[in-house]
């Protein structure tokens, strides 16, 4: 192969490549596999090199071996997609600037010598390239130029080396081929059967030619005439051998057309050998070779040549595409052949005449041959025709001989190659009608074969299936033929025949309708379907080439109505088939279905633009079969764009509708021409007609862009009204459809092919615009507007963040502003012109993009830069008036990606992009909008658009109506807002101070998803962000969540913190400067978040107490926590020693923070760290620093190690020193650290000295106490009593027994602790000061918390009970406390136990089954001690709402946790905690409901109706103390018991019967009381009442049998009321003789009225609220109706609270007429029901 350096002149090649020419690229020795399949690699090596013949022996078979497999198997999937993958690498080649032509070497074989008049291809009836050569040659487009020279024919099929081969053997052989470069073709010694003297005799015959035109076309008659007498000649001696210089290598072409196989596959291929003769084997010529052969007759001896330097011409404009871009066909112009160097040169058009007459005459020749053997049609008894039979099919002696396909391809590539070249208008018209006669013959023959679909081919005979594909593909070829009779733009109008094209029309739609649409779904696994596919594809793919034929006709000819509904129909039931339920698995492929939709699509838009009457209905038909449609987006988007992405079918079709509809045409303009009038010179007269032009001009585009608008307006309001009747889920799919076109739409509205998409979404905008916020419309309506509005305003605003800037248009534009944006227009109106030649879709673009651009000018004509808006108008009526306009402008040849961008610019002109503020406003209006659901979707909106440009949430106003959404009633509302915030923050660090405080304010909302989502983003931000502070305090916000009532969240909360504060950072041997720095920075977290409040440093203590355990982390996880906090107290350490009081951080900080690792694991510590502590011990400072220095000895001392004696005494003597000095606080850690050391120096003596001492001092007050002289707490009495308690409590010094005597305390008692208890009972009377009597009686019981028997001794239980029953709140206080501390120390010991056992609390103490109760006798004594106070300790937890209460509820946790009492008596008190005020509390309550439900449930569920009655006291005494104490109604009271018993049928049926009986009253007594017992029952009823009509009731059955119990009541108790007050009313009667209706009633009557109407009232509104009918109701049977647990829910926009009656509400009835008419009122309404029943 050669390549000469490209001039501007040459054409490039046409481009993409599509697949009917891709293999001639081809180097089929750059064929290696990709997986399964072969690929294509190194583009440009493919495009230098073609040639396959001149390789090394091994490399030539591998080649040939998968160029046969490719010519044998053309339609193969693997063969489909290996040239499909590679297209755009050889696009990207060919679309380069520099691309010089392609040249490249074909062996071809020569039936008779070429002459120069001729085309080479009349000559040649076969290629070595095989097929696909031949398609190239013979059919298609595209034009050659040519020169020969003998060369070596290769070895082609034949021989050993050329076996037949499978696929997988061949994919294995080039799989292990190695790689190499296509080599180049090297010349060989040329082996020719005839003298090289007829070559030269051709080069002389070539050169004369282009000496003389007249010559040339002599010799060109000459030639004629010649084979035409030889022609003759054949036919006469041998009717079946004769070879005509066209004919054959025409027919030999026929193989490489039918690509599908429906053909045999026929050796196309010259067989030269030694000593023999050249075949020319080609279709059914290859079978009369053969039989000649038999006959001992020789073919005719051929010449083998190869032509060289073939090369591409130009692109034809009128090549359809497919996808948006397919290869455009070739318009035949004159190419010169490469020849020797000739004396005298001819004008291009004296060759081009020349060339297309020559192309005529062969027509015309091929057509009297037809016609010949049409006349000469006798038939024989076999059947045969004599004569040219080669050109005829026949069936039987009955029917008609039909035109052959080899024929009929011959003649369907003449007339196209005579219409190209412009002179079919010299073939007679007669000659053409008769043409179309005899191919009618076939396609009525075809027309008699009824296809049934599937059922047709797997029922029918294989014979006769075969015969009907057969007849259908000849019919199909004769459809082509006939269509290009009609494509030549002939006068005559007989040419195009209604009859003809309703025949031809027919056919067609029962081929598609009866064959392909049944089979488009259908899948190959289909057995019976697999011998017929071959077949079937080649008919689908000539029904595609077909379509697009018609496609080229409908723009040339006015065919009938009747005709174009037909076009219509078959094309819609195409494109809305139904797919196959797997498309890779599709029996015709998806590229074929893919195919013949676009084809159809092309008719429809060719219809819509010529046939304006069709548009209505043509777009009403597409629009109601949309629900045909797949809603999958795997596979709804099969339309491939040019520039990447995929879209609907239907979408394109659409588009390409709206833009047909706006769309200027030329041919209804009417101009005078004033566009070639001089702007300068023009006269008046010119001006007026430049006017007059202007004005039509206008108006059409102006007509044409309303036509556009009004079918965009019918598209949308489709789609909008019916996807508002429908939901995403629903059986309806227009929500989804909707969704997915404007994703669609937003896709394509970048693309300049495709500007009907700014309209389409410019309508949708609008007709939006209001449903978000609109009261007429449903919530449905409101999300879906949302979402859409969302998806639009996204788009818009990346338009707006374009970097580019273009000045917009207005009245107020200047003269540079309109020039500027008519540069801009001008270059993308130049580009679609470009695009029109190679992209059928491009029309309509084109012609929209020029009438909307003129209508948009057209606004401005009026503007203060008019003359620069005439002078734009005028250009576009030069444009639209001149076909050659684009070739006198100079236009910059951008990419697409180039041209992208700047159509990105001028949207930003259009309508489209100015709505982006009404978009924005309607969703910050949806921020307000009363329902829920639209707040909330508002905002997840807003948050695609922050996704987009956080810079929004800037915007004071967007910012405003957010943050007042963050503290929203609604948790889902907040949810968004919060979402909303947290990612403004993360993508605006700059912000992260201002608005993270309203981030740590969500973290405890009530919604326990919001508080999820908080906890997120704030460990986000804390990541983010370098500031100390804003950890500090995200880390204090996120500790408080370690209390939150939702485990979920705790945990969250927990393994977050862990991360953040003892989580891994960089490691100190790979950058121990970025270690340390990391550990200052947490050093200054953890001191900040510990020194905010009491509450953080206890939640920072039981965090990193978590850390340490194994058993809640993994074990990775805890020693990188022991590596960060080593580091910390090391660190820690170091600053204390260096600390000075200028130092910010204070010591005691520091020292707290010590404290929390001493506490959470002791072996962190060091004991060289504890004696650098030991001189803080002496300190005197009044601060917290000496208790955490005690809490760190206290905690590590006993498992540092061993010290050196000498510190341990001194450690012992600070102690010692200052014990009366520590605070409370102070001496809870001094008294064990003293025990400690004296248990390590084994010395307890010197405490046992301190104590007597002690003791000594105390008995003096005591004998003032006794005396009534001790009236104050004196605070040495204090004192005494705290140390003496925390030595009884914390040290065993029963061994000193000396020291009593020592101490003058003989007889006091018998040890120290004894001693000690009898000290401190004598303080606890109550004649002694509240302060020292509640100081007695703590410490007393810090002893028998180490001496648990104590608490059942008799004086320890009389003190106790003394302490309950007083009215000292405080002292009841501490006795409480006190429990809490020794139930809390006894779970302690057991936890203990329990981890010592080896982590299993399932494990057996051996201890307790040998006797040994010392170890578990503290569990009697809190179960005693617990069961004993139980009544009292409730009692105190529901008195208020204060601290003292809340002690009380900590100890009721504890005792149900513990299980140290009945749960069924804790159960009343535990759902009246459930409405507590105090969120913890309620919270509290509840889990401790729902785990007793869970284990005990048959157990308590007797017990609610108590609870329900504590519930109406608990809430009736606090709300008489503090009526507003709650935000929420007491008529939602119960909701919290209902949610745990719900679950449960039977519970919850026995609780609705429970409260409803507990409704019900004694009727009698009533009647007969005058007290307050049936005010406070009516109060009662009325109460129980409202809070059961807000339960929350989920299955039919609950409301029923609620209404059901109601009823009993009122059929029992209120008919006896009725007969009571009738009975009464006549007895009044009697005695006056009248009635007597003013007389007072009873006020036990009044009151049994008012609760049957309340009862009554409850009833009818529980009916209405669920939607109940009285039927039902009255039908319902607990004991006979089965269980029904169909959902139920409340009717939306109806009011779950009752509103009861106001009498029913009162407490006193003092109203003589009120109440009578109470009376008359329920008697009313209870006579109504007695007499219904």
């Amino acid at each position: 192969m050669t390549q000469e350096n490209r001039s501007n002149s040459v054409p490039r090649i046409p481009v993409p490549v599509t697949l009917a020419n891709a293999l001639q690229y081809t180097a089929l020795t750059s064929v290696t596999p990709a997986g399964s399949v072969p690929s294509l690699i190194n583009a440009p090596e493919i495009i230098a090199q073609t040639s396959i013949f001149r390789l090394p022996q091994q490399q030539q078979i591998q080649s040939r071996q998968t160029f046969d497999f490719l010519n044998t198997e053309p339609q193969s999937e693997q063969h489909a997609a290996l040239v499909e993958s590679h297209l755009h690498s050889l696009q990207g080649y060919l679309n380069t600037p520099d691309m010089q032509p392609l040249r490249f070497e074909v062996p071809a074989a020569f039936s008779s010598l070429p002459t120069s008049n001729l085309p080479i291809s009349a000559h040649i009836p076969s290629f070595g390239l095989g097929r696909f050569s031949e398609r190239l040659i013979f059919d298609s487009d595209v034009s050659f130029q040519c020169s020969t020279e003998p060369r070596e024919q290769p070895p082609l099929r034949s021989g050993p080396d050329h076996a037949e081969t499978s696929l997988e053997n061949i994919l294995r052989t080039v799989q292990n081929a190695p790689s190499f470069p296509a080599p180049t073709v090297e010349p060989v010694s040329p082996v020719c059967l005839q003298e090289p003297g007829t070559i030269n005799d051709y080069d002389e015959l070539a050169m004369a030619s282009q000496h003389a035109a007249q010559e040339v076309i002599a010799s060109s008659q000459s030639v004629q005439h010649q084979n035409k007498r030889q022609k003759m000649e054949n036919t006469e001696t041998d009717g079946t051998q004769a070879l005509n210089p066209i004919g054959s290598g025409a027919m030999s072409a026929t193989a490489g057309n039918n690509e599908a196989g429906q053909q045999e596959d026929h050796n196309n291929d010259v067989d030269v050998g030694p000593g023999s003769q050249n075949s020319i084997p080609d279709g059914p010529q290859h079978h009369m070779n053969l039989d000649a052969q038999q006959a001992r007759i020789q073919p005719p001896q051929t010449p083998s040549y190869t032509l060289s330097e073939m090369s591409f011409a130009k692109p034809c404009p009128s090549s359809a595409t497919s996808h948006g871009s397919a290869s455009p066909a070739v318009e035949s112009v004159s190419v010169p052949m490469k020849r020797k160097e000739p004396d005298i040169t001819k004008s291009n058009s004296d060759v081009d005449d020349l060339k297309a007459h020559s192309l005529l005459d062969g027509l015309q020749s091929l057509i009297y041959e037809i016609f010949e053997a049409d006349d000469n049609s006798e038939r024989d008894t076999s059947g045969v025709a004599r004569g040219l039979s080669a050109l005829w099919v026949v069936e039987g002696p009955e029917t008609e001989p039909l035109l052959a396909n080899d024929a009929q391809i011959r003649l369907e590539g003449g007339l196209r190659r005579v219409i190209s070249s412009n002179v079919y208008r010299e073939v007679p018209s007669d000659d053409i009608l008769r043409l179309q006669k005899i191919c009618m013959r076939s396609i009525r023959r075809a027309s008699e074969v009824t296809w049934k679909g599937i059922e047709g081919l797997t029922d029918g005979d294989d014979s006769e299936v075969f015969t009907a594909i057969s007849l259908s593909d000849n019919a199909l070829k004769s459809c082509k033929t006939i269509i290009r009779t009609m494509l030549g733009e002939r006068e005559e109008k007989q040419i195009c025949s209604e009859d003809i094209m309703k025949e031809m029309v027919d056919f067609i739609t029962n081929l598609l309708e009866g064959l392909f649409i049944p089979l488009i779904p259908a899948i190959t696994e289909m057995d019976q379907l697999i011998q017929y596919k071959k077949l079937v594809i080649g008919n689908a793919q000539e029904t595609i080439r077909v379509l697009k034929l018609l496609y080229q006709l409908l723009a040339l000819q006015d065919l009938s109505e009747n005709v174009i509904t037909r076009l219509e129909f078959f094309s819609i039931n195409i494109i809305f088939a139904e797919n196959a339920t797997r498309e890779k698995d599709s029996y015709l492929g998806t590229s074929i279905v893919e195919n013949l939709r676009l084809a159809t699509m092309d008719i429809l838009a060719q219809v819509f633009l010529s046939y304006p009457s069709q548009r209505t209905f043509l777009l009403g038909e597409i629009l109601s079969s949309l629900e045909k449609l797949p809603v999958s987006r795997l596979t709804a988007r099969q339309y491939r764009l040019v520039g990447g992405g995929n879209i609907q079918l239907v979408t394109a079709l659409i588009l390409r509708l709206i833009q047909t509809a706006g769309s200027i045409d030329s041919r209804n303009l009417r101009l005078s021409g004033s566009f070639n009038f001089s702007p300068e010179t023009m006269t008046a007269e010119e001006m007026e007609i430049e006017v007059k032009d202007r004005d039509e001009f206008m108006q059409i585009c102006q007509k044409c862009n309303a036509a556009a608008i009004i079918s965009s307006t019918d598209v949308v309001n489709f789609l909008v009204e019916r996807a508002m009747k429908s939901t995403k889920s629903g059986d309806a799919p227009y929500r989804v459809l909707l969704d997915l076109f404007t994703e669609d739409f937003i896709t394509v509205l970048e693309y300049p092919e495709w500007p009907g998409a700014e309209l389409l979404l410019r309508c949708l905008t609008m007709h939006l615009i209001g449903c978000p916020n609109g009261e007429a419309y449903g919530p449905q309506v409101n999300s879906m507007s949302l979402e859409l509005l969302g998806l639009i305003g996204v788009k818009l605003l990346s338009l707006r963040n374009h970097p580019a800037t273009m000045p917009d248009l207005t009245s107020m534009s200047s003269k540079g502003d309109i020039e500027k944006i008519d540069n801009l227009s001008s270059s993308i109106l130049l580009y679609l012109h470009k695009s029109r030649l190679v992209d059928s879709t491009a029309e309509s673009s084109y012609g929209y993009f020029f009438s909307t651009w003129t209508s948009l000018l057209g606004n401005f004509l009026e503007c203060d830069s008019a003359d620069a808006v005439v002078a734009c108008i005028r250009r576009l009526i030069r444009a639209v008036s001149d076909n050659s306009w684009a070739s006198k402008e100079d236009f910059v040849d951008d990419s697409p990606a180039a041209m992208k961008a700047k159509y990105d610019q001028y949207l930003k002109i259009l309508p489209l992009y100015k709505l982006y503020d009404r978009v924005m406003s309607e969703i910050l209006q949806a921020l307000d909008h009363p329902r829920i659901v639209s707040r909330t979707k508002g905002l997840r909106v807003l948050g695609l658009l922050l996704a987009k440009d956080p810079s929004i949430l800037g915007n004071a106003n967007v910012m405003d109506s957010v943050s007042s959404r963050l503290r929203d009633s609604s948790p889902l509302v907040r949810d968004a807002a919060v979402d909303v915030v947290g990612k403004y923050i993360l993508v605006k660090p700059e912000v992260t101070k201002k608005l993270y405080p309203i981030l740590c304010e969500r973290a405890g909302d009530t919604g326990t998803g919001v508080r999820r989502r908080v906890v997120k983003l704030l460990k986000d931000v804390y990541t983010a962000t370098t500031d100390v502070d804003i950890k500090a305090h995200i880390g204090d916000r996120l500790l408080k969540r370690l209390e939150d009532t939702d485990s979920g969240v705790v945990a969250l909360v927990k393994k977050t913190l862990e991360e953040l504060l003892y989580g891994p950072t960089c490691s100190p041997e790979d950058d121990e400067l970025g270690f340390k720095t990391e550990i200052d920075t947490r050093i200054s977290i953890l001191l900040q978040i510990r020194d905010k409040s009491e509450s953080s440093a206890r939640l920072l203590q039981m965090l990193t107490v978590n850390v340490f355990e194994e058993s809640d982390g993994s074990v990775h996880a805890m020693n990188q926590a022991q590596i960060i906090s080593k580091a910390i107290i090391e660190h820690l350490f170091e600053t204390v020693i260096d600390w000075t009081d200028t130092k910010k951080t204070s010591i005691q900080g520091l020292f707290g923070l010590l404290s929390v690792f001493a506490v959470a694991n002791k072996d962190l510590f060091e004991a060289d760290q504890l004696v650098a502590l030991q001189s803080y011990l002496d300190d005197t400072r009044t601060d917290a620093s000496t208790f955490y220095v005690l809490l760190i000895f206290r905690n590590v001392l006993p498992v540092v190690g061993s010290f050196r004696p000498k510190f341990l005494i001194e450690v012992q003597q600070s102690l010692l020193k200052r014990l009366t000095k520590f605070s409370l606080k102070e001496l809870s850690e001094a008294v064990p650290c003293l025990r400690d050391i004296s248990t390590m120096l084994k010395d307890t003596r010197r405490l046992a000295v301190t104590t007597g001492s002690c003791l000594k001092s105390l008995y003096k007050f005591r004998d003032v106490l006794l005396k009534g002289q001790l009236t104050t707490a004196d605070p040495r009495v204090v004192r005494l009593l705290h140390l003496l308690g925390h030595l009884g409590r914390y040290c065993n010094l029963d061994s000193h027994k000396e020291i009593l005597d020592e101490q003058e305390l003989k007889g006091k008692g018998r040890t120290l602790s004894e001693a000690t208890i009898l000290a401190l009972q004598a303080f606890t009377r109550p004649n002694a000061a509240a302060g020292i009597r509640r100081t007695a009686v703590r410490n007393l019981g810090m002893i028998a918390i180490a001496n648990p028997r104590l608490f059942l001794e008799p004086s320890i239980i009389k003190i106790l009970d003394s302490a309950l029953d007083s009215g000292d709140k405080d002292l009841k206080d501490t006795v409480i406390k006190l429990f809490n501390e020794f139930l809390a120390y006894e779970q302690t010991r057991a936890d203990e136990a329990v981890r010592k056992r080896g982590g299993s609390d399932n494990e057996v103490d051996v201890a307790v089954l040998q006797g040994d109760a010392k170890n578990f006798s503290a569990d009697s004594v809190c179960s005693s001690l617990m069961q004993l106070y139980l009544d009292r300790i409730l009692a105190i937890a529901l008195t208020s709402e204060d601290d003292h209460a809340f002690s009380a509820i900590i100890l009721v946790e504890k005792i149900v946790r513990q299980g140290y009492a009945n749960p069924r008596n804790c159960v009343p008190v535990l759902v009246a905690l459930e409405t507590s005020s105090r969120s913890f509390v309620r919270a509290l309550a509840l889990e401790l409901h729902q785990t007793l439900h869970e284990k005990h449930e048959s157990l308590i569920e007797g017990a609610y109706l108590e609870g329900v009655k504590t519930i109406f006291d608990y809430n009736r005494r606090l709300n008489a103390i503090d009526p507003s104490r709650r935000s929420t109604g007491i008529d939602e009271d119960l909701k919290p018991l209902y949610s745990v018993i719900k679950s449960s049928r039977n519970t919850r049926k026995k609780f609705i019967g429970a409260v409803t009986k507990a409704m019900d009253f004694d009727a009698s007594k009533f009647m007969e009381e005058l007290g307050d017992l049936t005010i406070n029952h009516l109060m009662y009823v009325t109460y129980t009442a409202r809070n059961i009509a807000c339960l929350d009731f989920s299955t039919a059955e609950e409301p029923h049998h609620t209404v059901y119990a109601l009823d009993q009541i009122i059929g029992s108790t209120g008919m006896s009321v009725l007969y009571m007050i009738t009975d009464h009313q006549n007895q009044q009667s009697q005695s006056s003789g009248t009635e007597v209706a003013s007389a007072s009633p009873n006020l036990g009557t009044i009151v049994c009225c008012a609760i049957l109407h309340a009862i009554w009232q409850t009833r009818q509104h529980i009916k209405k609220l669920y939607n109940l009918s009285e039927q039902n109701c009255r039908a319902y049977q607990p004991s006979k109706s089965a269980k029904d647990t169909r959902p139920i829910s409340k009717i939306s926009g109806y009011d779950e609270h009752l509103q009861l009656e106001d009498f029913c509400l009162q407490e006193a009835f003092t109203d003589n007429n009120e109440n009578i008419a109470i009376i008359e009122r329920t008697k009313s309404i209870l006579a109504a029901l007695d007499n219904s029943y």
